[in-house]
């Protein structure tokens, strides 16, 4: 729509100026400047987890598992259900 240029920026301010005022103009140019400023602290939060994931994906497997901390042994216990009855001889 807009290309970027010197009278486009300016039309924009015109109207935001008309539309808001002298005094609310710059407190919504303070709120935008924050918002902009998290979605760029968000996005680039994001992409360095997506490319830490991407290159955890291109590490062999075996230094995978080395990083991670060891899982406890299983124990097997051998035990009967407890919904038989116990069989008795007479």
């Amino acid at each position: 729509m807009f290309s970027g240029g010197f009278e486009e920026i300016g039309f924009l301010l015109f109207v935001a100026y008309l539309l808001f005022g002298p005094k609310k103009l710059p407190e919504i140019a303070r709120t935008l400047g924050k918002g902009l400023g998290e979605l760029r602290r968000a996005s680039s939060e994001l992409k360095s987890s997506l490319e830490h994931e991407i290159s955890n994906l291109d590490r062999p497997e075996h230094l995978l598992n080395a990083d991670r901390e060891p899982s406890p042994p299983h124990v097997h216990e051998h035990s009967e259900p407890a919904d038989k009855e116990p069989v008795t001889r007479s």
